[in-house]
C-alpha cells in the first residue's frame, strides 16, 4: 500500500482535470479523454480495493493514475492531485435580481446569506444536494437574512417549506436578522418603535428601538403585529414564520456566528447606539434607506483572506459606519470641502482628516473580496470603497429589473478604488450569459435544465485555504479541456497581501 489512503479527498489548487481511460480495441493502447474540470476543494471519492486496501490504479504511459468519482462522474487523476483537507467554499448564487450566498465551512457547516426573491436559491440547493434522489439528507443550515427587502428574503418562501416529490428535505438550525422585524406598510413604525429625538443633541432626528434581539422578542413582535387593526404581519414575517427555529438579531458586538477550523465569521454591522439604556439604530430618512443601511454585515476571515458581505448598504449608512469605525465624521468633512471659500491650508487639513478616517476604518473593514453592496447601485460613497480596498468584487444582480444594475459609474468607481494593477469585478448576471428563465411550455427543457441555466452558469465560486484562492465561473462551452474560467489569488508573504496570479 502506497502512502496514506484517503477515503475522501479534495481537488488540488487551482483545478484538476478528471479524465477517463480509453482503450484502443485494435492495439490495446490506453489513452486519456477529458471528462470535466474539478475546481480547488471539490470533493473526490477514490476507488479503494477491498483486497489490498489500496487505491485502484492504472498505468497510462509513464504516469500512474488512481480511479475516483466526483460531481456524479467517474474517471482518473494523479494521486498528487488529491488533497486531504477541505477548503472554505463561498458560492455567490445567481438568484436573479437580489442577493443569495451559500457558505460551506471546512468542517461542512452550511450557511445561507439571503435567498433572492425568486425560487432560484431553492433550485440551486435542490441541484447541489440532489434532493430528488439522494439517499442521505443535507446538513442542517444556518440562515442570515441581511435585511427585509424582498430581493433578499422572499426566496425563502421556496427554501423553508418541505417540497413534495423529493427524497430529502432541507433543514435549518437558526435564522439571524438585523433586529428590525418589519411589518406590512411603508410608515417608519413598520420597522419598530420610532424615537423622535430632534433637538436633543443626537446625530440623527429619529432612531429605531425595541429591536428584536432574542427569539422571545421576535415572537412578542409577531403577536403584536397579528393584533393590529391595519396591516398585519406582512410578507417578511410570513416568510420567517415558515420555519420553526429561533430567530435572533445580529449587530456589532455579537459573538462570531462561526469560529472554527481556521475560519471566523464576524458581525460588523448593524452598529447600534445606546439611547436610554437600549440599543437603537439611526433612521436614515425613509424605511427603505433605514433597513438597507442597517443590513447585517459579515466579515469572513480564513487564514490571510478576508471577505465582506454587506447587504444593501447605502451612502448614508456608509458615512455612519466610517464614523463608528474611525471616530471621524467624514460627512461633515465632505460638506466643508465643498465650500469655495476654504483656504488651501484648511482644505489640506480636512483632506488629511479624510485620509486618516479611511485608514482607521480599514483596520476593521478592509478585505480582499467584497460583495458589492446593493447589486451595483449608484447609492454608494467612494470613501467606503476606499475603506474596503478589495482586490476582487462580486456583484449580484439580475435581468428584468428597472434599476440598470450594475450602474456604469459604480463599475468604474469599483475599478478605480480597488487594489492592484488588475483588479477583478465579477457579476452573476454576466456570468450567466444566457436566459435566466426558460418558457418550458414551448420547449423541451426540463426543470433540471432551468437549474443549470441559473445556478450553474451564473454562480461565482470562491474557494480558499487562506493562502491560495480561486474565483471561478463556469464556461458555457468546454474550451481545450477546460470548462471553468478560473482567477487566482496567492498570499505574498514578503508584501503582506494577496497578489493576482495571471
Amino acid at each position: 500500500m502506497a502512502g496514506n489512503i484517503l477515503k475522501v479527498g479534495y481537488a488540488a489548487y487551482p483545478s484538476v482535470k478528471l479524465q477517463k481511460v480509453v482503450t484502443n480495441p485494435e492495439t490495446g493502447e490506453k489513452k486519456l479523454a477529458f471528462v470535466k474540470e474539478l475546481i480547488f476543494g471539490d470533493r473526490i471519492v477514490p476507488t479503494i480495493l477491498k483486497r489490498t486496501g489500496d487505491y485502484s490504479r492504472v498505468q497510462i504511459g509513464d504516469e500512474e493514475y488512481i480511479r475516483v468519482s466526483s460531481r456524479r462522474c467517474s474517471g482518473v487523476i494523479l494521486e498528487s492531485q488529491l488533497l486531504p483537507d477541505p477548503v472554505l467554499e463561498v458560492n455567490f448564487i445567481d438568484v436573479g435580481q437580489g442577493d443569495g450566498c451559500h457558505i460551506v465551512t471546512p468542517d461542512d457547516r452550511h450557511f445561507l446569506i439571503d435567498a433572492g426573491e425568486s425560487a432560484n436559491m431553492f433550485r440551486f440547493l435542490r441541484w447541489r444536494f440532489n434532493l430528488k434522489d439522494a439517499s442521505v439528507p443535507p446538513p442542517p443550515m444556518t440562515v442570515v437574512i441581511s435585511h427585509s427587502d424582498t430581493d433578499h428574503y422572499l426566496g425563502f418562501d421556496d427554501v423553508f417549506p418541505p417540497h413534495e416529490g423529493l427524497k430529502q428535505q432541507l433543514s435549518f438550525e437558526k435564522v439571524y436578522h438585523n433586529g428590525m422585524v418589519e411589518a406590512s406598510g411603508t410608515e417608519p413604525s413598520s420597522l419598530g418603535t420610532i424615537l423622535d429625538l430632534k433637538g436633543k443633541g443626537y446625530d440623527y432626528n429619529k432612531y429605531v428601538t425595541d429591536l428584536c434581539d432574542t427569539d422571545e422578542d421576535y415572537k412578542a413582535r409577531v403577536e403584536s403585529l397579528r393584533g393590529r387593526k391595519k396591516g398585519g404581519i406582512g410578507k417578511y414575517v410570513s416568510a420567517l414564520e415558515l420555519v420553526s427555529v429561533p430567530k435572533v438579531a445580529l449587530r456589532r458586538g455579537s459573538a462570531p456566528i462561526y469560529d472554527d477550523c481556521g475560519l471566523k465569521i464576524e458581525v460588523m454591522g448593524p452598529v447600534a447606539e445606546q439611547i436610554d439604556g437600549k440599543d437603537a439604530l439611526p433612521y436614515f430618512g425613509s424605511p427603505a434607506e433605514t433597513k438597507n443601511g442597517h443590513s447585517v454585515i459579515l466579515k469572513l476571515t480564513m487564514g490571510h483572506l478576508k471577505i465582506l458581505l454587506g447587504g444593501d448598504l447605502n451612502t448614508k449608512s456608509e458615512y455612519y459606519l466610517i464614523k463608528k469605525y474611525s471616530g471621524i465624521d467624514i460627512k461633515k468633512i465632505k460638506a466643508e470641502l465643498k465650500k469655495k471659500t476654504l483656504s488651501p491650508a484648511k482644505r489640506a487639513e480636512y483632506e488629511a482628516q479624510m485620509a486618516e478616517a479611511i485608514e482607521k476604518a480599514r483596520e476593521f473593514l478592509q478585505v480582499d473580496i467584497a460583495k458589492s453592496c446593493h447589486h451595483g447601485s449608484s447609492d454608494f460613497s467612494t470613501e467606503f470603497l476606499q475603506v474596503l480596498n478589495p482586490i476582487a468584487t462580486v456583484i449580484s444582480s439580475g435581468d428584468d429589473e428597472p434599476y440598470a444594475h450594475p450602474r456604469p459609474d459604480t463599475l468604474g468607481t469599483i475599478g478605480k478604488y480597488s487594489r492592484g494593477e488588475r483588479s477583478l469585478i465579477f457579476s452573476t448576471e454576466l456570468a450567466r450569459s444566457g436566459k435566466e428563465f426558460v418558457d418550458l411550455s414551448k420547449q423541451k427543457e426540463t426543470d433540471a435544465t432551468l437549474e443549470r441555466v441559473v445556478t450553474v452558469y451564473g454562480m461565482i465560486n470562491v474557494r480558499t485555504d487562506g493562502e491560495k484562492v480561486i474565483i471561478a465561473q463556469k464556461l458555457e462551452r468546454v474550451v481545450s479541456s477546460t470548462n471553468w474560467d478560473i482567477h487566482r489569488l496567492e498570499w505574498d508573504e514578503e508584501a503582506g497581501e494577496f497578489r493576482y496570479v495571471m
